[in-house]
């Protein structure tokens, strides 16, 4: 690869983080304190969409692994639904608050998220797919997959650090719900979707393409989850990334309701962190093991999930800011390796099998991903309605029930410390270590060669 491609292609992924921030951290909160839309209705507006991709997901997969086009397998579909999230972030980011029926309103908002997860779904399977084919050298492979995870967790970080001032723009009265939505829409969705066309057209292929074409079936759809490898790498990255989905989800009600502090800086940290990781990781992952490198933090965030749970209201605002260090420090390697191990997993998953269908592991990857998401963010909801929150009448001196301030830190602070503490048990039985790896780059090449299937027959495809 180019150095220009090399950077075209890592991002491609400010999509892929910024996007999952942008409605993990904000949408929540649009749906119930802009919108008008109950926490309960709210949280089943994100749900049912996401049942949708129990048949989206899968099929973009296989769709993306059966297309042969001159472009490839991958950037057709890429381009289509990039074009498509413009008009989907338009729609889910709609004014809709003067609306006098919350059942047209949470109707509005599932129809929205179908349209935009579709569209999501067109962009985030075959671009993950994409990350196994567009070099053959594992060195390589590990380098762009670093970078793109960069792009994706910066994008993430400064979408979440927007997005929020944003909103405390609108909570404050500084901007109208109509200059939110243009913002939320003209911005983001140019951040959005010029890397992602780009994508389409600069980026190619160089894996061999497999000759035979296979069907979508239920047993195709699960049949990912076959390898071990798989298994496992699908459990650390729900862990950490529904990890991350939650403490976004809730940083703005724990900000306003339950300890006094700045969102920009608590998220800002988190976005300092994780550039002094970019470079600690792409120096060790040379040498160690990428499990390894995801595991090693993980007691930080532990010790860090205890002191947003439990840290006092009226003491002074720095604890939850070193908590927050402690906590992005600890999945720190969570969020910078689950990507990067993919590729991996799709070597492994091509010794054991001969083909190399990286749509379906992508797609259920992207799958269970989203449905994970979406029931915590139900259960968020729930949690909210149940305990009796409120949408403040004036957000200057914003007061919740002790019950929803309990709920909210338990929430966070358990999420944390139950997904997280999973995540370190199942790293540790992780089998794809550096020398595994080696050595199936070796075998690889020699099951190629022996196949007929080349990186010059796959640029000629």
């Amino acid at each position: 690869m180019t150095t220009p491609e090399r950077l075209v292609f890592a991002a491609g992924d400010i999509f892929g983080g910024g996007g999952a921030a942008l409605i993990s951290v904000l949408y929540l909160f649009y749906l119930t304190d802009v919108i008008g839309i109950p926490p309960g209705y709210a949280g089943l507006a994100l749900l049912i969409p996401k049942i949708w991709d129990a048949i989206n997901d899968p099929l973009m997969g296989a769709l993306s692994d059966n297309a042969r086009t001159r472009w490839g397998r991958r950037r057709p579909f890429i381009a289509v639904g990039g074009s498509l999230l413009a008009f989907a972030m338009a729609a889910i980011w709609a004014p809709i608050g003067n609306w006098d029926s919350t059942t047209a309103k949470t109707l509005w908002a599932i129809g929205a998220n179908l349209f935009y997860t579709t569209a999501a779904t067109m962009v985030a399977v075959p671009y993950g797919s994409l990350s196994t084919e567009v070099t053959t050298d594992y060195e390589e492979r590990n380098r762009i997959n670093v970078m793109r995870l960069a792009f994706s967790t910066i994008s993430a970080a400064l979408c979440t650090l927007g997005g929020t001032t944003l909103l405390s723009w609108y909570t404050s009265g500084r901007i109208s719900n109509l200059e939110l939505y243009l913002l939320l829409v003209g911005v983001f969705g140019t951040v959005f979707v010029v890397p992602i066309l780009t994508v389409a057209i600069r980026c190619r292929e160089r894996t061999p393409i497999p000759t035979e074409r296979t069907r979508l079936s239920l047993a195709g759809v699960v049949s990912p989850l076959k390898h071990d490898s798989f298994r496992k790498l699908l459990a650390l990255y729900v862990c950490q990334a529904l990890t991350m989905d939650v403490v976004s989800a809730l940083v703005f009600f724990y900000s306003l309701y339950v300890v006094r502090l700045n969102v920009t800086v608590f998220l800002g940290i988190f976005i300092t962190v994780n550039l002094i990781g970019f470079i600690v990781v792409g120096r060790v992952v040379r040498s160690v093991s990428k499990n390894v490198i995801y595991r090693a933090p993980i007691p930080l965030a532990l010790l860090g999930a205890l002191g947003i749970g439990l840290y006092p209201s009226d003491w002074p605002a720095f604890g939850p800011y070193l908590c927050a260090i402690a906590v992005a420090a600890g999945i720190c390697g969570g969020v910078l390796m689950s990507w990067v191990m993919f590729p991996d997993v799709i070597d492994d998953a091509e010794l054991a099998t001969g083909r190399r269908n990286a749509g379906a592991f992508s797609g259920l990857m992207t799958l269970i991903r989203g449905l994970s998401t979406a029931v915590a963010v139900q259960l968020i909801g729930l949690m909210l309605q149940i305990t009796g929150y409120q949408v403040p009448t004036d957000y200057f001196q914003p007061t919740q029930p002790a019950a929803v301030q309990i709920g909210i830190r338990a929430t966070m602070a358990g999420t944390i410390i139950v997904l997280m503490s999973l995540a370190w048990w199942i790293s540790g039985r992780y089998p794809l270590t550096r020398p595994v790896c080696e050595r199936m780059q070796v075998q690889l090449w020699q099951q190629r060669a022996a196949d007929g299937r080349t990186e010059e027959s796959a640029g000629d495809r």
